[in-house]
Formats: structure tokens, C-alpha cells, sequence
């Protein structure tokens, strides 16, 4: 580890991971993405945009007979990531990949993943102020990879029937629906997450499939606070926590 990093302990299953100790680093949006899809046994699974690793981590955790491969096209992630695979010793699990999701047509054919996910940057280009961070700025803002070539890119991966699972902010809804169509993918199941039951969603989760049938399932909301500091039941069921044991609110 480097003298500007941190080992971070996720809690589950006895993982930890590199993260740097400025800039960009995990929050709660990803642990609620990688354990939003349903996994099965010999998956192939793809992470676009892995960042330090922290959903590829997880996503090995909840399922032993998966397989990911984690891209991330900025080199001193790619590294933390390696290097957090290398130290939970899950190699032959995880693959951590330098790559460009815009050229994903030229490092991988068609029809590869059963499912794929993605914590995209939640700003637009132009939208938001932008981190003087360059990892937090390119992981916060599109300013390396857009919405639609994300949508694109993982149309070109997903096999018939493979799924794509999302976390964005609310405010993205109809923009992601509108997107979807051109991708030939189609919304299947949503989930809105609300910081307190009060309070009007701030992010969703989304699964897309690739030539699959059936209507849009709207599941329950998911609240992350039941009070300031304090997880709702749900939350720290994935975290194993004893009821009420309170986290800071950086997740």
C-alpha cells in the first residue's frame, strides 16, 4: 500500500480495500448496487468503471461461482484494484481490466455477460461543480464516458437475456428511460432509494435487458436512514449489523 492510501475494511465477509486517502472513495450507492441484481452460478459478470474494486469485491462475496471483470480506464485505480483483488485473494474470481468503455467493441466480441453493472458519474458534462480531484472529477462527472456509450457498450456485451444494473440520481429517470430505447434495452425491474421515509428519492436502481419480455416491476422503496446516523433495518441487514449500531452518514 502506498503512503497515500488506506486500507478500508467493508465489513463483509472480512473484505478490505485500497482506497486513496483523497479523493475519490466508495459510498453506500455502490454497496446498494451490488447487492441489487440476483446472481447465479457460472455468471459472467462485468463492471464497468470498477474504480478501486469495491463492487467486484462485493458482488464475489454475496456469490463464490460468479465471475468478474472490472474495468476502469484510470491507471492508479486499475492498481488499487488489482492489488485489493490480490490481498482477498480472489484472483481466479476477479479480473481488473484497463479499458475504455467507449472502445469496448475492440477488446471484447459480442455476447459476453450475463449481467452487467455500472456506477456511472452521476453528473453531466457542464452539470455540477467539478472536483479539482482528477479521479473524483472523472468518476462524479462524464467527462471520459457519457450515459448513452455506457447504454451502448453494454449493449454490445450483455447476451440475449443478459441484464444491466444501474445506480443513478433520481433526477436521471426519464432521461435514462429515454436512453434505454436506442440500446435496444428495456427496463425491467426499479427500485427508488429515499435517505428517510420523509424524504422524496434521491437515487434509484435499475435493471435493463437485452431482448427480454414482460412488464416494468416496481419494487418497494428502499429507505437508507430510519434517523440522522442510523441504517434502517434493511441496510443493516446488509451489513450485518446489530440493530441500531450507528454509521457515519458517508456510508
Amino acid at each position: 500500500m502506498h503512503s497515500d492510501e488506506t486500507w478500508d475494511d467493508l465489513i463483509l465477509g472480512g473484505l478490505k480495500i485500497i482506497q486513496p486517502r483523497s479523493g475519490y472513495r466508495f459510498s453506500i450507492d455502490s454497496v446498494l448496487l451490488a447487492h441489487f441484481p440476483d446472481l447465479d452460478n457460472d455468471m459472467q459478470v462485468f463492471d464497468l468503471g470498477t474504480g478501486s474494486g469495491v463492487i467486484a469485491l462485493l458482488l464475489a462475496y454475496r456469490h463464490k461461482g460468479i465471475h468478474i471483470t472490472g474495468l476502469e480506464i484510470q491507471e492508479q485505480m486499475v492498481s488499487r484494484a488489482r492489488r485489493s483483488v490480490q490481498y482477498n485473494k480472489l484472483e481466479e474470481q476477479i479480473t481488473i481490466v484497463q479499458a475504455d468503455i467507449n472502445e469496448i467493441t475492440g477488446y471484447w466480441p459480442k455476447a459476453q455477460a450475463d449481467l452487467i453493472v455500472c456506477n456511472p458519474p452521476f453528473w453531466k458534462k457542464g452539470q455540477g461543480k467539478i472536483s479539482l480531484d482528477p479521479e473524483q472529477a472523472v468518476a462524479r462527472h462524464e467527462l471520459k464516458v457519457t450515459l448513452p456509450a455506457i447504454l451502448q457498450a453494454s449493449a454490445h456485451l450483455l447476451k440475449p437475456g443478459g441484464r444491466l444494473a444501474m445506480v443513478l440520481p433520481a433526477r436521471r429517470l426519464a432521461e435514462l428511460f429515454s436512453e434505454l430505447v436506442p440500446a435496444a434495452l428495456r427496463p425491467v425491474r426499479l427500485r427508488m432509494i429515499h435517505p428517510t421515509m420523509d424524504r422524496e428519492a434521491g437515487h434509484f436502481l435499475i435493471e435493463a435487458g437485452k431482448n427480454t419480455r414482460g412488464e416494468l416491476v416496481i419494487l418497494p422503496p428502499l429507505i437508507v436512514y430510519d434517523r440522522p446516523g442510523v441504517y434502517s433495518q434493511e441496510i443493516q441487514q446488509l451489513y450485518k449489523q446489530s440493530p441500531g449500531e450507528e454509521r457515519s452518514q458517508d456510508g
